[in-house]
């Protein structure tokens, strides 16, 4: 027992904590949630930029070069072509001259007939595409983490009882040795007691092994690096109260708000579509210098050309109209509105499933109940017999197979009883998750 002791006790302390100290460190913790969390604020620069196009653009820009300035009357590409501004040469010369221009530009997309509008909107909508993806994964990581807190605390619980079952199978070795001593059992008895007793360390090995594992997943769900126990006792000493049925709207339910932020950030594509044909009005200015070696009678000063020399100034604007892409247009409408309507059904999918989920876990639920009730009676009885089969084993009247059936019976009875609690605690917390709130299961364990 002593070795047992050591793997069950004789490691590194664990860090214990209650379920809601759990929750919280997942939520603070869990790299995944932190993910969601920057995705959700790198949106909002979205809506910002968006938002940001109303403020006109202006640009300075200076220049200077030193070039040959041999030009030639006659339309050009100027693709991959500096081309010269001034008359044409009657013949090249090849002593570059200097030629410098600043200025500024402002160009400011005044009206928009609604497309920065519906840009700012499209731009919204994928915020609440991520902020509802966000509380999704929240709300699914709180279900995983309070899934793996009972499972430790069932293994807690089971390490528990195995011990209790070491206990009995040695007093009955001792009793057995006694008994054969007085020659009131045979021998074989004492072995068969040894026999039991190590396949009962074998079980609580496997259990702590269990146990140990279990926690360890805990502790990657909190994301952190020691090893979590779990402080709450509750789940095994009472039923969870919540027996009414609650109500059926889903509508709030984290599995419908995330495909439903879809759907509006896809209707809110289809409006953007239609506004990003609509005609734009550009209001545009401009001020520049120009220099230039070469004087307007054509006499050459090539360092001149660094200095200004010429100045203009010009305000505009400009409305572009996209006359023939209504085809397209319409064309991504359609697209679009085909990917609404898939999205739509996605919802409606997704709210069948959590409709019949929910009548399953309601009818999990309540055949909790009605075994956690058995396992009590089973318990109660198997502790009687077993208490009375000792005794007409210790006076003969019993041999050594009825009196260990009667301690097999009892184990199962105690991992039966604890088991039922766990059930009843699962069967809460699948209600929970499937009516999309998990404080359905923290309320009970005030």
């Amino acid at each position: 027992m002593l070795f047992l002791s050591y793997l069950v006790y004789g490691q590194k302390p664990d860090t214990t904590v209650s379920l809601r100290e759990a929750l919280l460190l997942a939520e603070k913790n869990y790299p995944l949630l932190k993910s969601k969390y920057y995705e959700s604020e790198a949106a909002k620069k979205d809506v910002a930029l968006s938002r940001n196009t109303i403020i006109p653009s202006l640009d300075l820009s200076y220049q200077a070069n030193l070039a040959t300035y041999n030009n030639i009357t006659g339309m050009l590409d100027p693709s991959g072509i500096f081309p010269i501004s001034g008359p044409p040469s009657a013949e090249n010369k090849y002593q570059p001259v200097f030629g410098s221009a600043a200025g500024f530009s402002m160009n400011w997309q005044a009206i928009t007939f609604g497309h920065r509008d519906a840009q700012t909107a499209y731009a919204t909508a994928g915020v609440n595409q991520k902020e509802s993806d966000s509380k999704m994964e929240l709300f699914r990581h709180l279900a995983k983490v309070t899934n793996t807190y009972l499972d430790v605390a069932l293994a807690k619980q089971l390490i528990a009882i195995n011990q209790k079952n070491i206990k009995r199978v040695e007093f009955a070795l001792i009793q057995s040795r006694t008994l054969t001593s007085k020659g009131l059992k045979p021998g074989v008895d004492t072995a068969l007691f040894q026999s039991e007793l190590s396949k009962s360390k074998i079980e609580l090995l496997n259990a702590t092994e269990k146990f140990e594992t279990q926690k360890i997943l805990l502790s990657q769900f909190l994301a952190v690096n020691e090893a979590i126990n779990t402080k709450d006792s509750l789940f095994f000493e009472k039923f969870p109260q919540a027996h009414a049925a609650i109500s059926s709207d889903f509508s709030s339910h984290p599995y419908i708000s995330y495909p439903k932020s879809i759907l509006e950030y896809s209707l809110a594509k289809e409006k953007l579509i239609k506004r990003s044909y609509l005609p734009k009005i550009n209001i545009w200015s401009t001020a520049y210098a120009r220099g230039s070696g070469i004087k307007y009678d054509g006499t050459v000063k090539a360092s001149d050309g660094l200095g200004f020399s010429r100045f203009n100034y010009g305000l505009g604007f400009q409305i572009v109209y996209p006359i023939l892409k209504f085809s397209d247009k319409n064309i991504q409408i359609q697209q679009q509105s085909l990917m609404t309507q898939s999205i739509q059904q996605k919802v409606e999918e997704n709210l069948l499933i959590l409709d019949k989920k929910d009548q399953i876990s309601q009818l999990t639920y309540n055949n909790a109940y009605l075994i956690a009730t058995e396992t009590a009676t089973q318990l109660q009885s198997a502790q009687y017999a077993f208490k009375a089969m000792q005794i007409r084993y210790n006076t003969g009247l019993v041999n050594f197979s009825d009196l260990i059936q009667a301690q097999y019976n009892l184990l199962k009875a105690e991992t039966d009883s604890q088991q039922s609690y766990w059930y009843i605690w699962k069967a809460l917390l699948n209600k929970a998750v499937t009516k999309g709130d998990i404080n359905i299961f923290l309320n009970e364990l005030k």
